[in-house]
């Protein structure tokens, strides 16, 4: 949005260049509860914004089309045991600033838990008016995501998102994404994930392998091979290589 100190942004791509903050936020905490105030990554989804914690290159179709990257507002999170974690809090939409783009006003939240030793199901909605995306219309999205330990070196994840926001291109969207990963040794780790993502009724599909390569303490080279697809009328068939090297210091 010209002129204003945020301008540009994930859903304004002609916009310009401006600020890039990730995050700005304050954070208090007391027993159980937590508040965070500002603008934060968002809850949703598996794979998240900040590429280090991703065991992937490239992201999957939902992450990047069907899921929010950051919120403004204040969402408090409450740990009921240690099997057990609420959230629910209020933001300025999806992908915001410090403004309330269209009437922006949204709930943000969901829950945590355990389902025995080794699976961790976590479902994560917003609801409401979500700015930018949908142009002012009220909208709805969840995301649902079991995290299975079936060995010590061995990690299975499903998860599934669906988006309903009423109007517009894209305006219904659905995806089921699973991953499995190994790790090998200490050094190496191997992943396969793939994607089935639909929007207004077209499906589009995606298998991703991929290795991270530790080959130092502070540096992870992760290169993958991608296979997309589309249905019902094949189009868009490609194979991509990429990789990338993440120094942290």
């Amino acid at each position: 949005r010209p002129g204003r100190w945020d301008n540009g942004g994930k859903f304004n791509r002609g916009g310009g260049y401006g600020w890039a903050i990730p995050q700005l936020y304050s954070e208090l905490a007391s027993g159980d509860w937590s508040v965070k105030i500002g603008h934060f990554y968002t809850l949703v989804g598996y794979e998240v914004v900040t590429a280090p914690d991703n065991f992937f290159y490239s992201h999957a179709l939902t992450m990047f089309n069907t899921e929010p990257f950051t919120h403004t507002g204040a969402v408090a999170t409450y740990t009921a045991s240690d099997d057990v974690t609420l959230y629910g809090g209020w933001t300025t939409g999806w992908d915001s600033g410090f403004d309330r783009v269209n009437g922006a006003s949204s709930f943000l939240g969901g829950f945590s838990t355990a389902l025995g030793d080794d699976v961790t199901f976590t479902y994560i909605n917003t609801f409401g008016n979500f700015g930018a995306r949908g142009a002012g219309a009220s909208g709805y999205s969840h995301s649902i995501v079991i995290d299975t330990a079936l060995a010590d070196d061995l990690n299975y994840v499903i998860q599934s998102d669906l988006l309903d926001i009423g109007v517009g291109a894209g305006s219904s969207q659905v995806g089921v994404n699973q991953y499995v990963i190994k790790t090998i040794s200490d050094t190496i780790g191997v992943g396969v994930r793939s994607e089935w993502w639909k929007s207004n009724g077209v499906s589009q599909y995606a298998v991703t392998g991929g290795v991270n390569v530790k080959a130092a303490d502070n540096l992870i080279i992760r290169p993958e091979l991608r296979y997309d697809w589309q249905l019902p009328t094949p189009s868009g068939d490609q194979f991509t290589f990429g990789m990338d090297a993440i120094l942290t210091f």
